[in-house]
């Protein structure tokens, strides 16, 4: 750990201007420095005079200990900073830029009309940026302090000056031990603002792993701290996996100078607590290689720019160093939160992953136009915030990650506005049209669709290249749980007016069920189970909920769960398979006694309803998953390993 100061205090960090309290000073004792005066007097870093450096320096106590919400393009724009200081500056310099080169470092348009604006909105940004410092176990200490202490803006002449905190100075001004030097011209290229952070953590890191891979030691992070030096919100192992391990895995190796990869360490039950991880050292050759083919690609983009005169820029300097790779859009990448930013560019991207063409040749035109609908009000949804909604890079982050999960898991948006777009033509647009605020009413509903995707869409992997004719064949399967969808009109499904009353929902269920072969194969645990799921189902088929099932009620019937029913229905000709999956999974034997033990639930039967509604909106994951446990032939296996909320998460 890097030593700390020991005459600065927390509250020292925090007001650097402050006068220093404490014994009087001795005759003989130098005057201490003030804070203020030592900034006024650090030297001036020009961008013109150091912004081609790319190293970094930085200690090892600030990148893993140092808690901070700053975006993508921040980050970038920090590192870029923090590579102007030298070795030998035994002070923070002050920097100058001209506008135009923040902007440029930003990641921002600088010709779009509003340059001044958007300067004020970014120093605004990290100036407010609070950094604070992870609190070790059994301390009581919260230190705290900001990226910037003073910012600058001539708009007469152009420039920019920024003064860092004092309190990073021991952190980033000559170092002599425990910190970390890397090249920033590897970040250059990524595009999520974890994979940036992952990477710094890796080469934070990297000697520690080193030194306990010679002795045969894992080298172990803790998935809640993690979050924390990431600055993930994550509730789940299944987001924090895909979001920021595994998004970190694809933008690392190949890439950069260091391999990265984990696996899971310790478990709580399903909880994953921590993991293991490899940062091994790439060849030099191919780690410079790579450098080259960066630096390459970057000045390449560069030159095919207009060139730009001294009057427009500030400066005679170009440094193609700063610009970023360029997005590639196909429909299975996902979409990165800075087009929240930018409605036109995100609107084409969401026609790309829907793939219009081939939307066309399947749907309707009223559905054509509910698709088209759909897509604006994902827009607009993109770049506003809803309640305590994250924003980053000008993106939604809720938004953003329910629906690359639905691009992650289905090659693209294509089947699920295929599967989506008929209810959207024909209830929800229309419903929306009827309320005094229909984009609130329609992006709710859209929202809840994404996250519940797989009831539109009829198989959970994207279609092979070159569509299904092209796929090789395959052998026989026994049994599928994926649902099949055909142009005829089913012969068997539940009708509106099935739900007319409790009584004939039940008698409508029933007719899809066979009892007695379920009594047969289940326990008495299983069969309670059975009878409550059933009776919660007769509920949900009816259920009229201000909020959750506006625009999916049609007389006194709730079609989104009698949709999802059908679908069984279609691809079984009978509900028996789904009802024996829930049955063998909540056996109140097992199941039941478990939410009892759990000193975190508070009420189980609430928690009970919350799973059977959820597993009746995704069928096709509660029998895929028990017709695979079913097949190990172990039966305990079924009921007491299985944690099927996990198969929802993933």
């Amino acid at each position: 750990m890097v030593p700390k100061d020991k005459t600065s205090s927390p509250i020292d960090s925090l007001y650097p201007n402050a006068p220093i309290r404490g014994p009087k000073k001795s005759p003989g004792r130098p005057p201490k420095k003030d804070p203020a005066k030592t900034q006024a007097e650090a030297p001036v870093a020009t961008y013109s005079g150091r912004g081609s450096q790319t190293i970094v320096r930085k200690s090892n106590d600030l990148i893993q200990n140092a808690m901070s919400t700053l975006t993508l393009s921040q980050q970038k724009l920090m590192l870029h900073i923090f590579a102007m200081i030298k070795p030998s500056d035994t002070e923070l310099p002050r920097y100058e830029m001209s506008i135009y080169e923040f902007l440029k470092l930003c990641g921002v348009d600088p010709h779009n009309g509003s340059m001044y604006a958007q300067v004020r909105n970014n120093i605004d940004a990290i100036a407010n940026a609070k950094v604070q410092w992870i609190r070790l176990a059994g301390t009581q200490k919260i230190t705290m302090f900001r990226w910037l202490s003073g910012a600058t803006i001539d708009e007469g002449t152009g420039k920019i000056v920024l003064t860092l905190d004092q309190a990073l100075k021991p952190h980033l001004i000559q170092l002599k031990e425990f910190y970390t030097t890397m090249n920033i011209t590897y970040t250059l290229p990524m595009k999520s603002q974890y994979s940036l952070k992952i990477y710094e953590l890796c080469k934070s890191y990297q000697n520690l792993y080193l030194t306990k891979k010679q002795k045969g030691e894992p080298l172990v992070w803790n998935i809640e701290t993690l979050k924390k030096q990431v600055d993930c919100n994550a509730t789940n192992w299944a987001h924090v996996r895909r979001t920021v391990l595994d998004k970190a895995k694809s933008e690392i190796n190949g890439h950069t100078d260091i391999y990265f990869d984990y696996e899971v360490y310790e478990k709580d039950r399903q909880r994953v607590i921590a993991v293991a991880v490899t940062i091994e050292p790439v060849d030099k050759q191919v780690a410079d290689d790579k450098l080259n083919e960066i630096t390459k690609s970057m000045s390449s983009k560069s030159r095919g720019k207009k060139k730009l005169t001294p009057a427009e820029t500030g400066s005679l300097d170009d440094d193609p160093s700063i610009l970023t790779l360029e997005y590639v859009s196909v429909p299975e990448t996902t979409i990165p939160y800075s087009y929240g930013a930018t409605p036109d560019l995100l609107r084409q991207e969401l026609e790309v992953k829907a793939e219009l063409d081939k939307l066309n040749r399947e749907l309707t035109a009223d559905e054509m136009e509910a698709v088209h609908t759909m897509i604006g009000a994902m827009v607009k949804m993109a770049g506003t915030p809803r309640g305590n909604d994250k924003m980053i890079d000008g993106g939604n982050a809720h938004f953003f990650q329910t629906v690359n999960n639905v691009i992650d898991n289905c090659g693209g948006l294509r089947r699920w506005f295929e599967g989506a777009a008929a209810r959207y033509a024909t209830r929800v647009i229309p419903v929306a049209r009827t309320k005094s605020a229909p984009l609130p009413y329609l992006s709710k509903a859209i929202l809840d669709d994404l996250e519940n995707y797989r009831m539109y869409v009829t198989s959970g992997v994207p279609e092979p290249l070159g569509g299904y004719d092209a796929a090789p064949e395959q052998p026989d399967i026994v049994e599928t749980t994926d649902f099949v969808e055909t142009d005829a009109e089913p012969v068997n499904q539940l009708m509106p007016e099935d739900a007319a009353t409790k009584k004939q929902v039940m008698a409508a269920l029933l007719r899809y069920i066979d009892r007695d072969a379920l009594s047969a194969r289940l326990t008495t645990g299983q069969m309670e189970a059975f009878d409550d799921i059933l009776q919660m189902t007769a509920y949900f088929c009816r259920r009229n909920v201000k909020g959750k099932d506006d625009g999916m009620m049609e007389g006194k019937a709730n079609m989104q769960f009698l949709n999802a029913l059908n679908k069984v229905i279609a691809r079984y000709e009978s509900l028996t398979p789904l009802y024996e999956a829930m049955a063998v999974m909540m056996d109140y034997d097992t199941y039941w006694k478990d939410l009892m033990k759990n000193p975190k639930i508070k009420n189980p039967k609430l928690v009970f309803q919350s799973e059977v509604e959820r597993a009746l909106l995704m069928p096709a994951a509660v029998i895929g998953e028990y017709t695979a446990r079913k097949a190990q032939n172990d039966p305990r296996a079924v009921h007491k390993e299985y944690d099927w909320v996990k198969a929802f998460e993933e």
